[in-house]
């Protein structure tokens, strides 16, 4: 018999192809499993989160839990795990359902370093913001590339989901819930820094943050918020709906909100709805949307927001190192908000700190019915605010306390007291205010409108999912033919030189033959 010899060469490529071939592994986790088992097949799955710990992965690998059954630990995840641009390393189910992962008193799942990270298809639990547990739900700390996708986070004290300083983060459909200070919360570090920021290119999109109370540990600032995002440069958030948090923040000065950022820049919020947000009984805030200290070149466009303690849109600063500057509000709803604090929407600086100016609100809808409900509350003057194409009806006056204005711009609104009342600011009518301020006129002619503007049932919107707005959610809005608001607007894209959008609310193209209407409905008949 003859013998063969293969050169070192030949077994080394024999090796190295072997190796190549065999690619990125599954790793399934089942209560019926065993640590000692490989765990490359259901039928041979590991147990628990500990063994998972202690494997170190490479990219492309899955990481599955057997749906339906409850894992108790803390998933640890670190730079050693992290995945490639093309090949995620994958945190998921498998099987019918989602896999359960309870961590107790701490997090569910934890990863630091690790980039290009998916993780999909669990629910995370905690003991309860009350019951134990001391931490976020999901911690994602410097990590690029992560994907959070289909996750239900609940019982954790801090955050449901929070990422601290991570680029290209991308989470979608998770739904936060009893949690203490954040349904879904982005930080970073950058809070006196006047360039930089910690996290870029943020998207969420289709989330739900509901009934996150408040961090009873949180004695000397808010909690009880929906979604926050802070220290991004470049982020979307769309078509998420936050409502019914703040309710239990033990806080007694500045409160929650919905949906907000701040140390923010270029930055849009779309398509969402923020309804039924609380804060302290006694406190500030707990309002639906809001652009806060440092937000810079950012919109809040298409929104509605409803119901609210707080302002439905809030413009603040509270003193951050960046300016807040060059933000727009445009084709919004606020009904019936401001039920504590802040009207339709708030607009303050905290004294002798920070740089707060230019911003752009117009052709928005500004609806308050309550008893003495007001469309705007303003702490002080700012340079540079802009107010066009707006409607606004109010049940009290049209600024909270009887503010009164000074180099703000109003041009092109509509107002009307649903008390009947034609006094307007301590001036007779709108027409002597306008006559003495300057405010509401154009080469000498009154162009601002106090008259009822004829809406189809405003007041009812009800509507909770924002990827339900459509006529039939809020077509209580939309101007009854006749109605002062059809072709009435001011053509701002003449007026201002500037690019104001193409599409109104409802998401109907404007204008209709070249002569814009005024707030966010279009009437397209």
């Amino acid at each position: 018999m003859k013998e063969f010899f293969f050169p070192a060469a030949v077994l080394l490529l024999i090796c190295l192809c072997l190796n190549s071939c065999t690619g990125p592994a599954s790793y399934y986790i089942s209560k019926e499993g065993n640590d000692s088992n490989p765990g490359t097949s259901p039928g041979k799955a590991w147990q628990s989160i500990q063994r998972v710990n202690e494997q170190d992965f490479e990219p492309g690998d899955r990481i599955l839990f057997q749906g339906g059954e409850t894992f108790t630990g803390t998933i640890m995840l670190s730079g050693e795990d992290s995945g490639t641009p093309t090949s995620q390393l994958i945190v998921s189910s498998y099987g019918e359902g989602k896999a359960i992962i309870s961590g107790g008193d701490i997090e569910a799942l934890k990863a630091d370093n690790c980039h290009f990270l998916t993780i999909e298809n669990l629910e995370l639990r905690g003991a309860g913001r009350k019951n134990g547990n001391t931490r976020d739900g999901l911690l994602i700390d410097q990590c690029d590339g992560v994907v959070l996708n289909k996750l239900e986070v609940h019982g954790f004290q801090h955050s449901g989901v929070h990422l601290h300083q991570c680029d290209d983060a991308h989470i979608t459909h998770v739904y936060a819930h009893e949690n203490g200070f954040a349904g879904i919360h982005v930080s970073g570090t950058t809070i006196w820094d006047t360039v930089s920021y910690d996290n870029h290119n943020l998207y969420i999109g289709y989330c739900v943050a509901e009934n996150n109370p408040g961090d009873p540990t949180v004695l000397n600032n808010h909690s009880g918020n929906g979604i926050l995002a802070s220290s991004v440069k470049v982020g979307t958030i769309e078509y998420c709906e936050a409502f019914n948090n703040g309710w239990d923040m033990p806080w007694t000065e500045n409160g929650p909100v919905g949906i907000w950022i701040w140390d923010c820049t270029d930055f849009t919020i779309q398509h969402c709805i923020s309804h039924h947000n609380r804060t302290n009984p006694v406190a500030a805030d707990g309002g639906g949307f809001d652009l806060d200290g440092g937000v810079s070149n950012s919109v809040i466009q298409y929104c509605i927001s409803h119901n609210n303690e707080g302002a439905g849109f809030g413009l603040y600063e509270f003193g951050a190192a960046k300016p807040w500057q060059n933000n727009t509000i445009r084709y919004n709803i606020s009904q019936d908000d401001g039920i504590i604090n802040g009207g339709s929407l708030g607009i303050w600086k905290a004294d002798k700190q920070g740089v707060m100016r230019n911003c752009l609100i117009y052709n928005n809808t500004f609806f308050n019915s309550l008893e003495g409900g007001s469309c705007i509350w303003m702490y002080d003057h700012y340079p540079g605010y802009q107010f066009y194409n707006n409607v606004f009806v109010y049940n009290g006056v049209l600024i909270a306390d009887g503010k009164g204005l000074d180099d703000e711009i109003f041009l092109g609104n509509l107002y009307w007291n649903l008390a009947g009342e034609e006094a307007f600011l301590a001036y007779e009518d709108l027409q002597a205010w306008a006559a003495a301020t300057g405010k509401e006129m154009q080469e000498d002619q009154l162009i601002g409108i106090y008259q009822d503007p004829m809406l189809e049932q405003a007041g009812s919107i009800t509507l909770t999912d924002p990827t339900m707005i459509d006529h039939a959610g809020i077509g209580g809005y939309v101007p009854l033919p006749g109605s002062p608001l059809v072709d009435g607007g001011l053509d701002l894209k003449e007026l201002l030189k500037m690019n104001v959008g193409d599409r109104d609310l409802l998401g109907s193209p404007i204008p209709l033959k070249n002569i814009y209407d005024i707030g966010a409905i279009e009437l397209n008949e």
